[in-house]
């Protein structure tokens, strides 16, 4: 019989380094909690083969003393408490000082860090919790001097080399890589305020990029897309008596998922708990189809002294006191809020979008029969078998395709005398000869300010005739943040509308906003204000910093623009928020203070006095309305976030598309000064409209400008089902009426 014997401290640390540290995303959560902790604001992630080769996270936060690096790694060292007492009130993520020391027992394990009082940063090398030297060609162990910033970085290379039956578990690293993504996720909705970064080695665009300072709801918006947070119901409920509080974000019975996403933070620490979340299932079983399931992100905030969270060796489980009242409580308010909202259930009307299946025409009755009679005739002569089957081929006319996106006229080559949007047309070249204005009324049309930087070829062409609309080759851009909103858009696409955009054809306009256009045999209706407005948001990303530009002949005031503005209703000015004149220098000098950000990515040109010198060329001949442009540059200064890099370039992004977009207002030479509506009064039936904008040459802008641009669209799911293209009829159907084509 076998002695009973201690086991070495090599040994422990080891078994307890599997239990602490079980797979590469357990590693991380640790990292994570130690940067939450260091009072970090930014979280960066930098993971190859889900985590197993490398799992690196760099922080922000107050950094790593140098007299503490030597201990750092140790078993049972911590700064979060001193005494077992300090479990009762302890409110931070680590307590133990296990982490770092099993992960230096399972990996190569490195630390850069800098503290804000230190000069220099400091580079130390760890294994089974110790000092060691940085390669084998070294010996001294103590941490290096080197360049680095205030903050954390932690290398942990080859997890589970040390422990080969571990490693052998995780066959598929993507797997370990999408634990990674869902745990990062989850962190950032609890932790919205803060900024997180994850992406493979080696790639520039991010996995997860959250900017910080948003709403949870916001979060939740953009990492698991609008659909779930347009369903999302706030819950909150607080008791004195069992000194909890709660606030939750539950799906509405609207949002059907096909698995249930449960997230729960128990004082801000990341953990599971089996009652909760049975108690949802059965709850959302009473009112969801069966195979659907909801999202809950439950945040619990329980007083330190009721709670106990040192059960599980990854600290994914936590036991508090009233454990029972508190789900209780919780499931009775949730079933509660299901239950009224049953009553009122959203249903989505779904758009007829195209059909790119073959369409294949059902045979009518004599048709059977002449073919049962071809086929009796064939049995008797193999010779007009062939004939036959040729013969019996037919192509009706209410299956005929007349149309080809390919072709072309030479109307797109011609520039229309009266347009609008055309940088070539009569107003637009004689903008700098001062005895063509008319002084005699002091409001101005904007367009007739307007100039297009062109090159010599261009200039010494025709005025009629224009050079061949091509889709300019921009320089991709190196920004992650650009890189990471080009990839949202083309990632997730309706690939079914990407093909009809691509083969369909214009048909004509049918107001303002309205065109008609086919694809195949069927004719749709399409809303250009919407898809136009996507469309120069995709261009103004895919062009950022290379654009040409649109100059003024006379440089515009932005100080009077945005005066001129806020006398609009649109603007939403109210006597309490003070003098117009004060509000308008305020964001003046806000914009002149954002002129170099501008001019650089956007080619936004605005002097240091003041004055508005050009606007970005985002698609080729086409000038936007200028009409819009003192909204352009109010909605510029008040929507736009400034402090954060992504939200600002997205921001201004998306009220340049709000300005290039094809607006249902179309102006008159003589109507400049008439209001919308008694413009709009004035058009009383369809052919009335379509005469009015031949007359403004927006059906060319549209023909030849516009729709030729969507087919490097990549058209959002949502324009599927919320009414932006609309399918009117089909040659099959006209058929059955007339009986013709």
């Amino acid at each position: 019989m076998k002695r009973i014997q201690k086991l070495s401290q090599e040994v422990i640390n080891k078994i307890a380094a599997g239990e602490v540290i079980q797979r590469p995303s357990n590693a991380l959560k640790e990292l994570i909690e130690n940067s939450l902790d260091a009072g970090a604001t930014t979280i960066t992630v930098t993971v190859r083969d889900g985590g197993l080769k490398l799992l690196q996270i760099q922080d922000n936060g107050h950094g790593i003393k140098l007299e503490d690096l030597d201990i750092v790694c140790e078993r049972f060292t911590t700064s979060k408490l001193s005494t077992f007492e300090d479990l009762r009130k302890i409110n931070t993520f680590g307590f133990r000082g296990e982490a770092l020391c099993s992960i230096s027992h399972v990996s190569h394990l490195s630390i850069l860090t800098k503290t804000a009082d230190s000069q220099c940063a400091y580079k130390a090398f760890y294994s089974n919790g110790k000092l060691v030297p940085a390669n084998s060609m070294e010996t001294n162990c103590e941490p290096k001097p080197c360049a680095g910033v205030v903050g954390t970085l932690i290398k942990a290379e080859d997890l589970f080399y040390s422990v080969p039956s571990r490693k052998k578990v995780f066959k598929n690293p993507q797997d370990e890589h999408q634990r990674i993504v869902a745990l990062m996720r989850k962190y950032s909705i609890n932790n919205s305020s803060i900024q997180f970064i994850l992406k493979k080695q080696g790639e520039t665009t991010p996995d997860v990029h959250t900017p910080g300072g948003q709403s949870e709801t916001q979060m939740i918006s953009s990492l698991y897309g609008q659909d779930l947070a347009k369903e999302l119901k706030e819950i909150e409920i607080q008791s004195e008596k069992l000194e909890f509080q709660m606030k939750g974000w539950f799906s509405s019975l609207n949002y059907q998922s096909k698995k249930t996403i449960f997230i729960l933070f128990i004082n801000n620490r990341l953990v599971d708990s089996k009652s909760l979340k049975t108690s949802f299932d059965q709850i959302y079983s009473k009112y969801l189809p069966k195979g659907s399931h909801p999202f809950i992100f439950l945040r619990l905030m329980i007083s330190p002294k009721n709670i106990d969270v040192n059960i599980h060796p990854t600290k994914s489980e936590v036991k508090f006191l009233y454990e029972d009242q508190i789900v209780d409580l919780i499931q009775k308010s949730l079933d509660s809020h299901l239950s009224v909202s049953q009553q009122s259930k959203t249903f989505s009307t779904q758009s007829i979008i195209p059909d790119f299946s073959n369409n294949i025409p059902q045979p009518t009755s004599s048709q059977l029969k002449k073919k049962s009679n071809n086929n009796n005739q064939n049995n008797n002569n193999s010779n007009n078998n062939n004939s036959n089957n040729n013969n019996s081929q037919i192509e009706y006319d209410k299956d005929k395709v007349r149309t080809d996106s390919k072709s072309q006229t030479i109307n797109s080559f011609l520039n229309p005398q009266n347009n609008n949007n055309n940088d070539n047309n009569n107003d637009i070249d004689i903008l700098d000869d001062n005895k063509n204005i008319d002084n005699e009324n002091d409001e101005m049309n904007i367009d007739k300010l307007i100039t297009t930087v062109k090159t010599e070829k261009q200039i010494n062409n025709s005025k009629t005739f224009i050079q061949a609309r091509k889709v300019k080759k921009y320089k991709p851009s190196e920004l992650t943040s650009i890189k990471h909103l080009i990839g949202t858009f083309e990632n997730d696409h309706h690939v079914g509308l990407k093909e009809f955009f691509g083969d369909v054809v214009f048909v004509g306009c049918l107001d303002h906003c309205y065109s008609l256009a086919q694809c195949k045999t069927k004719l749709y209706l399409i809303n250009m204000e919407t898809l136009s407005r996507e469309l120069f948001y995709q261009l103004t990303l895919k062009g950022f910093s290379d654009f040409d530009q649109i100059r003024f002949a006379t440089p515009l005031n932005v100080l009077d623009l945005l005066l001129i503005s806020l006398e609009s209703p649109v603007s939403g000015w109210l006597p309490t928020d003070g003098p117009k004149e004060k509000i308008a220098q305020f964001l003046s000098n806000l914009i002149i203070s954002k002129s170099e950000l501008l001019l650089e990515y956007f080619s936004i040109e605005i002097s240091s006095d003041g004055n508005l010198m050009a606007l970005p060329q985002i698609l080729e001949n086409y000038v936007p309305c200028m009409d819009n442009l003192p909204n352009f540059l109010l909605r510029l200064a008040t929507e736009v976030e400034w402090e954060f890099e992504s939200d600002c370039l997205e921001g201004i992004c998306r009220e340049i598309s709000n300005f290039y977009q094809l607006t249902p207002t179309i102006l008159d030479k003589n109507q400049i000064g008439q209001s919308i509506p008694n413009l709009i009064g004035k058009i009383n039936n369809v052919d009335d409209n379509i005469n009015l904008i031949k007359r403004d040459g927006k059906e060319w802008v549209i023909q030849h400008l516009i729709f030729p641009s969507f087919r490097n669209l990549y058209p959002p799911k949502k324009l599927s089902n919320d009414g932006t293209v609309i399918q009117i009829t089909s040659l099959e159907m006209l058929y059955k009426v007339f009986e013709r084509c």
